[in-house]
């Protein structure tokens, strides 16, 4: 069991003491002085400071890219040391990307999450005085918190005068770039995470410290005065800062992009008109607007001042300058709310570029009221006013600052556009809810983010659930819920991913659904206990504890969360905070059930299987970068908890219609219950089936007020229009099991406290009578999820075509079911389902009797929604050869070309209309061709036959599908092309060409269309196009090149957009990821019938690549390994990697990115070359008043002039560095002494050698030599011995070697077990075979025991052999150590086995036919009575020889023939013979070859049976 957070949090202890508890901020003021045309920022900022401490020495602020020029502290100047982490970028011009480990060590300290601080303030000595007056207050009027007994010390003031003269970071500038035509502006790139500020002025820039802030922009008054030429051209330099103003050039336009008159471009840096110098530059900034001066120096500027008085931290400071719009969304209250609000109504306004004023109503049209809405529910707005600012080149899609939102342009969209109005109204409510959660309370701590994004999406599920609507809410809950279900597999907790933010940004949007997803079954369990206390109440504490100051600094913990619900729900949440907070996974439910008819019970058993969950997310290149850096940075999932606890609800619709609920209690991993049982008598229900079928029918029944309506699905049920629609309803077979059953369904977790997945047996009318009868939308979802998933049967598609067209379901419920119809549409229900598709949307869409698509009608946007998903539908048709049909694919080309949207009008409230844009249909329906395409092409397989008749007429080729294709990719060009002179929302025409060009390609229905595509990809073009073309690019695998790769690093590193280059790299990791892990296995068409006779080729790979290749696919280490050993020599790369990396255009986060890939796949080396100037003779000369001029001349110095001292040259000697420069004599001297030293330490070993060697030689005179052996004379006479040799173990291949180096963790893939792995190791609980050492010493062969696969080897042997092995046999064991040499045979030279001490550290191993150990008496035999048994000629080994290690197989088992039977020993006798170990010294074997593809060759005939197409 996991331990609870207070025992979690009493474990760790107390949080250390930071060096900022020594001080606390106050308040800070900022000026500051904006130069659009140097894109520079200089001023000044005073920071008052309390200290808390007599003993305060230093002051640590975060300061980057910045140029500090003074700092005074209480009007003394003050020392600082400063380290500017950019500075720090700049990398020797001989480094390489091998160099990346370096760079990124260097600005380590820099990255987010927690960067540290770069400035140093010392403070001078007596500056800290004591105070007796009244206690301080902070920025928000609160009284400072000093502790008692504490001296109160008089706040101290910083000031620091400093410039930015280059932004890599801070600022966004946009329009003022070489190309960029746009209007000029520029904003401040707010982040989720600290660092972002400091980059614009010094400021202490963490998670947590808060204060209240002044800031005064002075800037030009317009555009014109913005870019205004200087009176003076040799003022030029200066006025640009030492920034060529020149190369902010091109045209500043409308947003439309038109282009703009140029007459008046000699009076500006940039090409402007006089209309557009005019536009006033508006500031907007957090707070309050305190003044707007006109600056007395200079008309043509002004400084605007503001004043935020509620403490927040730096990051959440936000200004921008431009030319924008303003729009005031107040407006859209109606007079009676505003009344009604009275003085507590919040401001609300929007801005944005001029153009854009329609379409910003249009997206926030109901902002106001959110605000008014949340307000009421949780207390009011924390700001005096609320903002929102459209920009482009904005990462995310929205940023909250204090009382201002930075959003995405991407998010506005006219009232001709009804698409994306659900999730874009959704993203600008999360905004919102953040300015309460997330800048107005934040997380104590990077765990804690979990709930400051959970409540934030909590506020915006409860508001979408007023403005949309409960079915509208429930429906995208279960989305949510069925999303983190199939995500949340092998994952971190929500604890540990709050600390992971930095690493990709799919682990904020992972954490943000599953958060809300988790409070919302929170609010539906403490609504259940307790019956008013829900989430919602649980927030108003929260933010009213923030407002009182009961909730310090404003920081939220999970340990205060889960504090203060328990408190104010009185239940306990331990449990369930330990399962989804701590822990991770969902639960999986099987559940059955069966009517127990003599208790009158219902009897239920539940059983948790997340143990067994094999569905996964594939490991795909869109998610390589994730799983390769929580590789590399070892994250961990949890172990899965094997029981979830907690209520569920079953809710039980009896016979009689009635639902019961039963709260059931979850306590292990099976429950079994009996649920009671409420009707009594069955025939109700069928009495009451035979009313509902006769009044559904128009008869008149009496008693027909007791029945249901048929309320959902009761479309068609007339005889005439069955056969139309060719319905059939269930047999009287199925109505009498129907009419048998005790109740009509069972709901688990009715009330929706979970998140997982669910499987309840029930009967297939018991989940249509749920679907038709049940009004909650998660109860209808189930049931389509089950008919979606069952057998296909004709009343199951005619239950499935009643549900698309009753328009009294949810849209989402008849999106389903034209799905079902497509998944159901298969064997001998294929042309049904097919017909109940074209049917349905001629019904719809089309002119009665014709396929002729009536004029677009989207007002309704639940018909738009289903118009777009019949032909989704549609589109997974298949026939018998497995392609979309014909008529089909026939009708996708009728519906492009024959679309008429001219009637698709829509009227405002000031009566005027417009035509609402058809560009998602349209792109709908490309994307459907562009399938059905794919799915239906076949490519000619070449087959060879051996029919030699000539006089066989030759079958004639079918080109139909051929011109099909040409003239429906016509039809997908024609409206790509129609892009390009009428632009559609977002390019979304050509955003879907590219992608069906893409899929295309890959089937290999289109060309290589590489040199179209890269021009779509150029600087100018629209971002989503250009990233659209990229990711088309890599997928069809032109980025495998690696000119194209460098061309993508190129783009990376030298565009100014922040947003795109956030976008490419996404796609150089999904680039990197086909790289890693290889094409995808192509889907095989089946192949055609053959003739009578015919040859196939079947080409297998071998079981060894089948292996790399699966590990290459699933695991991180293997597609590691792939990925190196594929760029690793490719220069190409390397230099365009390193380029990008230290490009002086990327932000520190980008940098250290690009860092990260090549960490991936090079070797760090934390050295380079560096070059220094020789030094050079000089002389002076005197030029006269006091100016002398010093010339350098003579040679370059290349030797010192003084030799290398001692200290120096021993340093040197130990860091082994080499030194050929001149010597100091003291070094000379220690090299003299050093010599003499080892002479003498060579004779006093030479010495000791000669006195061993005479003892040795004196031992062996001592012994007596042996004779030589006497071996009878060869005869004729053979015998034979069978033997038995293991077979030999192959060698692992290591993917350690030089080709496969240098991956983060060394990965080895092998999964062939080794004999080490027979032993299980105590230390290593569960360790994966791949990740265990490799052994191929013998002790750890032998322990494998006798190998699979062993041959059997038969020797003949000679007389004079077989007489050897009689002897040798029949020889005693040697007692105790000792050796016993046989009569006849000398002294031997070699030994069978190696001898091995006693004490050997190697554990005891035991033969296959005998238990005795081998290592306890080391055997020593002669190598002259030729052990291997064959035929010896000369003079005897001489005994001195050195053994040689026998590098032979181990002996098994001996088997003679029964000729000998007598002369040979028991097998006990011959123990010590048959085990031969290899010898220790035996040389590692050399890698074997790579495997070799296997060929089969099958000739015959093959014939076809069962689907056409299909093989034999």
């Amino acid at each position: 069991m996991a331990p609870s957070l207070e025992e979690v949090v009493a474990a760790e202890g107390p949080a250390p003491v930071s060096e900022e508890t020594e001080l606390s901020i106050l308040k800070q003021k900022v000026d500051l002085d904006i130069d659009f045309a140097a894109r520079s920022v200089k001023g000044s900022t005073e920071i008052t400071i309390l200290p808390l401490i007599n003993d305060v020495k230093v002051v640590k602020l975060h300061c980057r890219q910045c140029s500090v020029t003074s700092i005074e502290v209480g009007g003394i100047r003050a020392k600082w040391e400063y380290t500017d982490p950019y500075q720090r970028l700049q990398m020797p011009y001989q480094s390489t990307v091998h160099q990346h480990g370096l760079l990124k060590d260097k600005i380590a300290q820099s990255l987010r999450p927690t960067p540290a601080p770069e400035l140093t303030v010392t403070l001078p000595a007596k500056l800290i005085k004591e105070l007796q007056a009244q206690p301080l207050q902070a920025g928000n009027g609160e009284k400072l918190d000093v502790a008692s007994g504490a001296p109160l010390l008089a706040p101290i003031k910083i000031t620091i005068e400093f410039g930015v003269h280059t932004f890599r970071d801070g600022l966004q500038w946009i329009g003022c770039a070489e190309g960029d035509r746009r209007y000029p502006y520029m904003y401040t790139k707010a982040e989720l995470l600290p660092g972002n500020t400091s980059c614009i002025f010094p400021c202490i820039d963490d998670a947590t410290t808060r204060c209240s802030w002044e800031i005064s922009i002075r800037t030009p008054r317009t555009l014109g005065d913005a870019f205004r030429l200087p009176k003076h051209p040799e003022s030029n330099q200066a006025h640009a800062n030492g920034t060529s103003a020149t190369s902010a050039t091109g045209a500043a336009n409308a947003a439309n992009g038109t282009g703009v008159s140029s007459h008046a471009s000699d009076h500006y840096l940039v090409d402007l008109a006089e209309d557009e110098a005019a536009l006033e530059l508006t500031v907007v900034c957090v707070g309050d607007l305190v003044d707007d001066v006109v600056d007395s120096d200079d008309d043509t500027r002004h400084t605007v001042s503001f004043n935020l008085a509620q403490p927040v931290a730096a990051r959440h400071i936000g200004f921008a300058i431009g030319p924008f719009e303003h729009v005031d969304l107040s407006a859209a209250r109606e007079s009676e709310e505003e009344e009604r609000l009275g003085q507590t109504a919040i401001k609300v306004e929007g801005f944005c570029l001029p153009g854009q004023s329609k379409e910003l109503l249009n997206t926030s049209y109901t902002i106001a009221w959110a605000v008014d809405n949340m307000a009421i529910k949780y207390g009011s707005f924390p700001f005096t006013t609320y903002q929102m600012l459209f920009v482009d080149d904005l990462v995310p899609d929205t940023m909250a600052t204090a009382g201002l939102s930075f959003c995405s342009a991407r998010l506005l969209f006219p009232k001709t556009i009804i698409e994306p109005i659900y999730r874009n109204t959704r993203i600008l409510i999360r905004a919102l809810a953040d300015q309460w959660m997330g800048v107005n309370v934040i997380a104590k701590e990077a765990a804690d983010h979990w709930v400051v994004a959970g409540i934030a999406g909590f506020m915006t599920d409860a508001y979408m659930k007023d403005l949309c609507g409960n079915n509208e809410f429930r429906w995208q809950q279960k989305l949510a819920a069925e999303k983190v279900y199939e995500l949340d597999v092998d994952r971190p907790s929500m604890v540990t991913l709050g600390q992971l933010y930095h690493l990709d940004h799919t682990i904020r949007e992972f954490v943000n659904v599953k958060s809300a997803l988790v409070l919302f079954i929170l609010d539906r369990r403490l609504m259940k206990t307790t019956g008013q206390t829900g989430v919602q109440r649980i927030i108003n504490k929260i933010f009213l504890n923030a407002r009182t100051g009961a909730l310090n600094n404003g920081e939220l913990s999970t340990l205060d969360f889960q504090r203060t619900c328990e408190r104010l729900g009185h239940h306990k949440l331990e449990s369930f905070f330990r399962q989804w907070v701590f822990q991770s996974g969902c639960p999986i439910f099987y559940a059955t059930q069966r009517f127990n008819k003599k208790k009158l019970v219902v009897e239920m058993s539940i059983v948790q299987k997340q143990l067994e969950r094999v569905t996964k997310p594939p490991f795909e290149p869109s998610n390589f970068m994730r799983e390769v850096k929580e590789h590399v940075n070892d994250v961990w999932a949890p172990e899965t908890n094997p029981v979830f606890t907690g209520p569920m609800t079953i809710r039980i619709h009896e016979a009689d219609g009635t639902p019961y609920e039963h709260i059931v209690e979850i306590k292990e991993a099976v429950t079994k219950l009996e649920i009671p049982y409420n009707t009594k008598y069955k025939r109700l229900k069928r009495s009451r089936r035979q009313k509902e079928r006769q009044m559904a029918e128009g008869v008149n029944v009496e008693g027909g007020e007791d029945a249901l309506l048929f309320c959902l699905g009761d479309k068609y049920q007339t005889e005439e229009e069955k056969n139309e629609w060719n319905l059939v309803d269930w047999t009287e077979e199925d109505e009498e099991k129907m009419g048998q059953e005790s109740y009509e369904w069972i709901r688990m977790d009715a009330d929706f406290e979970w998140i997982g997945k669910i499987h309840l047996v029930m009967p297939l009318y018991m989940y249509v009578s749920q679907l038709q009868q049940d009004r909650d939308i998660v109860a209808q979802y189930e049931s389509m999820r089950y008919l979606l998933g069952s057998n296909p049967h004709h009343v199951s598609l005619s239950i499935l075509v009643r549900t698309l067209m009753d328009d009294k379901y949810f849209w989402g419920i008849r999106e389903m079911a034209a799905e079902g119809l497509a998944i159901c549409a298969k064997d001998r229900w294929r042309e049904i389902g097919q017909f109940h598709l074209m049917k349905a949307f001629r019904e719809l869409f089309c002119i009665a009797g014709t396929n002729m698509p009536k004029s677009n009608f989207f007002s309704d946007r639940r018909n738009f929604i289903i118009q777009c998903a019949i032909p989704k539908a549609m589109a997974q048709l298949r026939d018998e050869d497995g392609k979309v049909p014909l008529e089909i694919r026939r009708f996708f080309v009728d519906l492009l070309k024959f679309n008429d949207n001219s009637n698709n009008t829509i009227h405002d409230d000031d009566n005027e209309s417009a035509i609402i844009s058809d560009s998602h249909y349209i792109a709908t329906l490309m994307t459907c061709l562009s399938d059905s395409l794919i799915a239906s092409h076949r490519e000619v397989q070449p087959t060879y036959s051996f029919n030699f008749d000539e006089d066989e007429p030759m079958e004639a080729e079918d080109h139909s599908d051929v011109e099909f294709q040409h003239l429906a990719i016509a039809q997908i060009e024609r409206h790509r092309r129609i892009d390009e002179w009428d632009p559609s929302y977002h390019n979304v025409y050509s955003v879907t060409a590219l992608g069906c060009l893409q899929e295309l390609t890959k089937a290999g229905i289109v060309k290589d269309k590489t040199k179209e595509l890269m021009q779509y990809v150029r600087s100018g073009n629209a971002e989503s196009v250009r990233l659209a073309a990229w990711r088309c690019l890599s997928e069809i695998g032109v980025l495998r090149k690696m000119s194209a790769l460098s061309y993508l690093l190129h783009c990376l590193g030298a565009d100014n957009s922040a947003s795109f280059r956030d976008g490419l790299l996404i796609v150089l990791g999904e680039a990197l990821g086909h790289i890693a892990l290889g094409d995808p296995e192509p889907v095989k068409a089946p192949p055609q019938p053959m003739a009578d006779a015919g040859l196939i080729i079947e080409h297998e790979p071998s079981a060894e690549a089948k292996r790399l290749e699966a590990t290459r696919k699933t695991t991180p280490d293997g597609a590691l390994v792939a990925l190196k050993a594929t760029l690793e020599n490719e220069s190409s790369f390397k230099d365009a990697l390193w380029d990008a990396t230290t490009s002086t255009d990327l932000s520190m986060e980008e940098v250290a990115a690009l860092c990260d890939i090549a960490a991936l796949v090079y070797e760090p080396v934390d050295s380079h070359i560096v070059s220094l100037t020789l030094p050079r003779m000089w002389r002076c000369k005197n030029m006269g008043q006091g100016q002398i001029k010093f010339i350098p001349h003579g040679k370059y110095r290349t030797e010192p002039r003084k030799g290398l001292s001692l200290p120096h040259w021993q340093k040197m000697q130990q860091l082994d560095l080499k030194y050929a420069g001149r010597l100091s004599k003291e070094v000379h001297d220690k090299q003299k002494e050093d010599i003499q030293q080892q002479a003498q330490l060579k004779l006093m070993i030479a010495k000791k050698e000669q006195e061993l060697q005479a003892k040795i030689a004196a031992q062996e005179a001592a012994i007596p030599a042996a004779a030589p052996p006497q071996l009878p004379t060869p005869t004729t006479e053979k015998a034979r011995i069978k033997l038995n040799f293991g077979v030999k173990r192959k060698q692992s291949m290591d993917l350690d070697a030089p080709g496969g180096a240098g991956s983060p963790k060394a990965p080895k893939l092998s999964r062939q077990p080794t004999p080490t792995e027979s032993v299980a190791s105590p230390n290593r609980k569960g360790s994966p075979a791949g990740n265990r050492k490799r052994s191929t010493t013998p002790a750890a062969r032998s322990a494998a025991g006798k190998p699979k696969g062993s041959r059997t080897v038969i020797l003949r042997l000679g007389r004079n052999a077989a007489e050897a092995q009689r002897i040798l046999l029949s020889s005693p064991r040697p007692q105790n150590g000792a050796t016993i040499v046989p009569p006849s045979i000398t002294q031997p030279s070699r030994s069978i086995t190696p001898t091995v001490p006693p004490s050997s550290s190697f554990p005891a191993f035991q033969s296959p036919t005998n238990s005795m150990n081998y290592f306890d008496t080391p055997v020593v035999a002669d190598a002259a009575s030729n052990l291997g048994l064959f035929r010896t000629y000369g003079p005897a080994p001489v005994a001195d020889a050195p053994a040689a290690a026998i590098k032979s197989e181990s002996v098994e088992t001996v088997e003679t023939p029964v000729g000998i039977q007598n002369d040979i020993p028991s097998t006990a006798d011959v123990a010590d013979v048959k085990m031969e170990e290899p010898s220790a010294v035996e040389s590692k074997p050399a890698m074997p070859p790579p495997p070799r593809p296997k060929l089969t060759l099958k000739l015959g005939s093959r014939k076809s049976t069962g689907d056409a197409g299909s093989p034999a």
